[in-house]
């Protein structure tokens, strides 16, 4: 935004004033994820910055150890959680949803549909079906603030209606699964294997080197010759 406002300050006033946009042409309920991202292959590159410049192998150990350090706290945080806790994600996220759907009212309908309204808005609600007109609900499998507004109406529990995706069962599972230490080198079995060396340094032939230089040698020899010619060559006078 610094380099937008360097250009033009207008472009940064609009930018500003867009309202949120929402898009679910690129989404597919069955991943249950709202965000269409590579950023946790950002974040686990910034976790690896400080290992970037050592060998190879010393690099493979310690982001090993990062890994196992990460999965390991992990896995003692869902040894805690009950089987349909919700995760802190999910908890946050239904806590903000939740402070968002006072702004709504619910009409019913018959066979479990309700309308929900939001200011001049209204969005169709299938509670079964866990479907709004937002499109919201489908896409993170979290209720929104319309479907909220229709289960604190109802005075059903909206933990009931998020996916176990995001609950104790599902983080165990996800963590039961861990990386064990590996022992250092001087511990390792020893092989009957030949040793792979690096491939041996070939100089160059002398010879190229000094072909080369006479090359060079001659093109500014001539070179200087042309020079001289044409500076010392009488000028011809046009009358």
């Amino acid at each position: 935004m610094e380099k937008i406002a360097k250009i033009d300050p207008k472009a940064v006033d609009y930018l500003s004033q867009v309202p949120k946009q929402w898009s679910r042409h690129k989404f597919e309920p069955q991943v249950v994820c709202d965000h269409n991202t590579t950023n946790f292959v950002e974040s686990f590159n910034a976790c690896t910055k400080p290992f970037r410049d050592m060998p190879v192998y010393t690099l493979m150990e310690e982001a090993g150890s990062w890994c196992m350090k990460k999965i390991g706290s992990r896995f003692d945080k869902a040894i805690e959680m009950g089987p349909n806790q919700l995760t802190e994600y999910a908890a946050g996220v239904l806590e903000e949803r939740s402070q968002q759907s006072r702004f709504c009212s619910v009409t019913a309908a018959v066979g479990g549909e309700y309308e929900v309204k939001e200011g001049a808005v209204k969005y169709p609600i299938k509670l079964d079906a866990r479907t709004c007109g937002c499109g919201v609900w489908q896409i993170s499998d979290i209720p929104c603030r319309h479907g909220l507004r229709v289960i604190y109406h109802q005075r059903l529990e909206a933990t009931d209606f998020v996916s176990h995706y995001f609950k104790g069962q599902a983080y165990k599972l996800t963590y039961s699964e861990h990386m064990h230490p590996m022992p250092d080198p001087t511990q390792w079995p020893s092989f009957d294997l030949p040793i792979i060396l690096p491939p041996p340094m070939k100089r160059a032939s002398a010879s190229i080197f000094f072909n080369f230089s006479f090359l060079c040698a001659a093109f500014v020899v001539s070179h200087w010759q042309w020079l001289l010619n044409v500076s010392l060559a009488p000028l011809e006078v046009v009358t």
